[in-house]
């Protein structure tokens, strides 16, 4: 980790958080506290036996293989996949007055997600059993994702609690030569005796995301998603925006499309694409983040480990489609990435599918 680069990103971060819980709840004008105590019925209760489900999706991404178009590579961000369960909460009327104070929200929604996830990094050639130090090391991810979420209709707010381990127990070594020796003709990974030590891993996440007014040209919908955030934990300490532009047919009344790297609006249901059965929409998105820290690079937080340095703003591009016809829905897109780390010989890109179906909701 490089401080100097680390406490401009860790006051940025603090700071974000710091305005949006203004925003929310300001109990400084009561003296007593009397507004939050007002803000909850005794009378009403709630218990996880309301969660209804919304959603379940599948994420796959690789950068050499069926989601990637174009070259057939097997290095540096490798592969990711992982599964995904939207949840209704069906908060009482005083705990969505808590959760999102009126005033501040105008008729808010609320989501919960519930994920399992695993990430590969390899190095640029898999088949060198002893990899430059120079080169983007070795590791596996394995974690659950916890996500609590608020939305009206202009904004959208995302808290995301990640619990993991990296190293060898995060059984990244494993997939990857499952994978190799399943499908023909690929190459045998030789460098994973030099991966990232064993480490629990924790990393919360915040975004922000608007959505601008909807426009129309000839049947078809348009609006651009600007979005803020941050990472805080020993996986990944960064500043992050980006901003969404999509155009389509029955554009959903969401927060854009589900990314597995990123997140998924879990505030929005079936009804949220409308009457109609089919919808299709295009989409490009473009973002920068601001990097303290990113542990599949630095190395282990607390044990010795190969290490690069890694570059301080990184961007990215993306261009995809989502469709949905009834309860079922799909996307497909690509990702283009700049140099992660100063040795890196180049930037890295690949490819995502995801799909998923929608569940009925009680009336």
């Amino acid at each position: 980790m490089r401080y100097p680069r680390f406490i401009p990103v860790l006051m940025c971060c603090l700071f974000s958080s710091v305005l949006i819980a203004q925003d929310d709840l300001d109990l400084s004008a009561d003296p007593d506290s009397t507004q939050l105590s007002n803000l909850v019925d005794s009378s009403e209760s709630w218990s996880l036996k309301d969660l209804r489900g919304r959603d379940f999706t599948v994420y796959w991404e690789n950068d050499g293989t069926v989601p990637k178009v174009g070259n057939n590579s097997d290095r540096f961000y490798t592969n990711g996949v992982g599964f995904e369960l939207s949840l209704d909460p069906q908060f009482t009327d005083s705990l969505k007055k808590l959760l999102a104070p009126p005033g501040s929200w105008d008729d808010p929604k609320f989501g919960l997600g519930i994920a399992l996830k695993q990430r590969i990094y390899t190095g640029e050639t898999i088949i060198d059993p002893n990899p430059p130090t120079t080169d983007h090391p070795y590791s596996g991810y394995l974690y659950f994702g916890f996500s609590f979420q608020r939305a009206d209709k202009d904004k959208h707010d995302h808290f995301e609690l990640d619990l993991g381990v990296v190293g060898e127990r995060s059984q990244g070594e494993m997939i990857q030569r499952w994978i190799h020796h399943t499908f023909p003709d690929q190459d045998e990974p030789q460098g994973w005796g030099h991966q990232l030590a064993n480490e629990l891993a924790i990393n919360f996440t915040y975004e922000r995301t608007w959505k601008s007014r909807r426009g129309e040209i000839l049947g078809a919908e348009f609006e651009m998603l600007p979005a803020v955030g941050f990472d805080l934990g020993n996986v990944s300490i960064k500043a992050k925006g980006q901003v969404t532009l999509r155009g389509g047919i029955h554009l959903p009344d969401d927060f854009g499309p589900a990314s597995f790297l990123g997140h998924k609006d879990h505030t929005a249901h079936a009804a949220a694409w409308g009457k109609d059965k089919f919808s299709f929409y295009v989409y490009a998105t473009l973002g920068v983040d601001a990097v303290a820290h990113n542990i599949f690079l630095d190395g282990n937080t607390f044990a010795s480990s190969r290490s690069v340095d890694s570059e301080e703003l990184v961007g990215q591009a993306t261009v995809g489609v989502v469709t949905r016809y009834k309860k079922f829905y799909a996307g497909w897109s690509q990702t283009y990435q700049t140099e992660n780390f100063e040795s890196q010989p180049g930037g890295q890109s690949w490819g995502a599918i995801y799909f998923g179906c929608s569940f009925n909701l009680p009336n």
